[in-house]
């Protein structure tokens, strides 16, 4: 068996994986990423469509202002400048009797941002505007350190209606950030991920609510460039290397199926925790994590012989389709045409769908929200369905997510779905790389003073 030596093994070439990887890299760390798909991206990649001879994203992703982790990888690997920040968050919607409405926050100090948003949004009285302020004033009394563990046990729902907001206000206000930020509807979503969602956003610094979207697909904004910054510093990353086991007994070992094993001073999992469940793990590394569950995502991606709307993107009120992404304006495509990309998240009622019951759903949807839908010719049409998307974030779950350090002082977790204080974004993913290769650069850090 061929054996391969290293400082660090990284299992899992997604976000989370690749920040680590690069981060322990810029330290001056042997760095080896095994991948056992055939590409790297994790659960966040894109591919060649033959058929419509484009890129497609398995499934369109938002970035924000305040993913501060995010962007500084996309910093270390030369590609922040391909996410494009709006001025304000400003999201358009439209509901499904084809009323449009505005969701526009100027980057204003907390909670004057929010509210001058809510303010001009349409559909909503006085009264329902008015419910904000209980909501500001409870984030005034927990906005410091951790917010309350009873959270965990509320579902969105019941917080919001315990906290006086209409459901009006909820509908056009809070359910669509629930159902982007959770990946799961609010009634089946625990409460804490919101709160972790709008104090990020809405009340921590100003500005950290502007939207960001990649210029380019999801794989040409980090997996190429993060591979190339680990190989630049004398590491490997190896795809199609599926692990079978790891040992942290005399130092760490990864056995592969066909590619070898590998041996190193420490071992970082970056995989969801089904997959790590998988392997022969060490002693007392098993723990409540195992329990956690998933949660789909659906993508429908269009080819329309004109337009539709305008602007990158568009929330939809009311349907089973929740965002519709112009990729035309995203990635300064030009033509007459427009190329559309839908996401359906938390779709357990639909990730059993077949693809033609999947567009027309999606068709149904857009020609109600849409008028000009109606008018326009589908050229081409694809699904996407990722059936393990995230971990699903009901009330309970949080208790079972993990921190990075393990039983064993070589093998450290990282993934969306660890202890990051954030729901399971590429925000949270990132933030675990680094948090995982900031404790290994301290331990070895450590290790030296005591050897020295």
């Amino acid at each position: 068996m061929a054996v391969t030596r290293a400082d660090v093994v990284v299992l899992g070439g997604g976000f989370a994986g690749l920040s680590c990887a690069t981060a322990l890299a810029e330290r001056g760390a042997r760095v080896v990423v095994l991948e056992k798909k055939p590409h790297l991206g994790g659960r966040a990649y894109s591919f060649h469509d033959p058929r419509a001879q484009e890129t497609v994203d398995n499934g369109q992703h938002l970035f924000m202002a305040c993913y501060r982790e995010t962007l500084r990888f996309l910093e270390r690997i030369g590609t922040r400048d391909k996410i494009r920040f709006s001025e304000n968050a400003r999201v358009a919607y439209a509901d499904a009797s084809g009323r449009r409405t505005l969701l526009d926050c100027p980057a204003w100090p907390a909670p004057f941002n929010l509210a001058a948003g809510v303010a001009r949004l349409g559909g909503l009285s006085w009264g329902d505007r008015f419910g904000l302020w209980r909501l500001g004033a409870w984030f005034r009394q927990n906005g410091a350190g951790p917010l309350p563990a009873e959270l965990d046990r509320l579902s969105v729902r019941a917080w919001l209606d315990g906290l006086g907001q209409s459901r009006r206000l909820q509908e056009r206000l809070f359910e669509p950030i629930a159902i982007g930020a959770l990946n799961e509807r609010p009634e089946r979503a625990s409460a804490l991920g919101l709160a972790q969602v709008l104090r990020e956003v809405f009340f921590g610094d100003p500005g950290a609510s502007r939207l960001g979207v990649a210029t380019v697909g999801l794989s040409e904004l980090y997996a190429g460039q993060a591979r190339a910054f680990v190989e630049a510093r004398g590491g490997r990353v190896v795809t199609g290397a599926r692990s079978t086991s790891v040992s942290v007994d005399g130092g760490a070992r990864v056995d592969t199926e066909r590619s070898g094993r590998f041996e190193a001073e420490a071992v970082v999992s970056a995989l969801p925790p089904n997959a790590l469940a998988s392997l022969e793990l060490p002693p007392g590394v098993r723990g409540r994590w195992d329990g956690l569950a998933f949660a789909p995502i659906v993508g429908i991606n269009l080819w329309l012989d004109r337009p539709v709307f305008e602007g990158p993107l568009l929330g939809l009120l009311g349907t089973e389709v929740h965002w519709a992404f112009n990729k035309n304006d995203l990635w300064d495509k030009r033509g007459d045409g427009q190329y559309l990309s839908l996401v359906i998240s938390g779709a357990h009622a639909h990730v059993e769908k077949s693809p033609s019951e999947l567009f027309e759903l999606a068709s149904g949807d857009l020609a109600r929200c849409l008028p000009e839908f109606s008018r326009a010719r589908v050229l081409r049409w694809t699904v996407v369905k990722e059936p393990q998307a995230t971990i699903s974030p009901v009330p309970g779950s949080d208790a079972l997510r993990p921190g990075f350090a393990t039983a064993s002082p070589r093998f450290f977790l990282a993934g969306d779905w660890t202890q990051t204080g954030l729901p399971a974004t590429i925000e949270s993913a990132v933030a675990s790389g680094h948090s995982c290769a900031a404790l290994i650069a301290h331990l070895e850090m450590k290790k030296a003073t005591l050897e020295s």
